[in-house]
């Protein structure tokens, strides 16, 4: 059975993990009870289209999509400068491997802030390509 969807995530999430100084992380399908004084990250996997980029029965996928890292600070605390560090760490055209899956960065964005009760959150967008064996 082939992995490939569970080791692009597992790629993305082991190199939020390695982020210098980062706050606790909020892992998708994993309690979390955030402090109210204390900032965090919040990850989500959100792949997009798998198609079939080569000729014959056998051709590579290529799968793209979109691992979203939330900075999420108490409301009113001011600026961050979290969404600058998650964007550094994940820099355009780096490879992030896993389970021999390599996952290629296209591109990084950092989305408009929301403010949500208690809370303050900026996204950052990672945009990611990968190619992968056919199913």
């Amino acid at each position: 059975m082939a992995t490939y969807f569970n080791d692009i995530e597992a790629a993305l999430m082991s190199r939020l993990n390695t982020l210098a100084d980062s706050p606790p992380v909020a892992w998708p399908n994993v309690e979390y009870k955030p402090s109210a004084s204390t900032a965090y990250l919040r990850a989500n996997f959100l792949p997009s289209d798998t198609l079939q980029v080569s000729l014959g029965a056998n051709g590579k996928d290529e799968t793209i999509g979109i691992f979203q890292v939330d900075a999420v600070i108490p409301a009113g605390s001011g600026r961050t400068t979290l969404p600058d560090s998650i964007a550094d760490h994940f820099s355009r055209g780096s490879t992030v491997s896993y389970n021999g899956v390599n996952v290629r960065i296209r591109s990084v964005s950092v989305g408009p802030a929301i403010s949500e009760g208690a809370w303050y959150f900026v996204p950052v967008s990672i945009n990611f390509q990968t190619y992968t064996e056919a199913r």
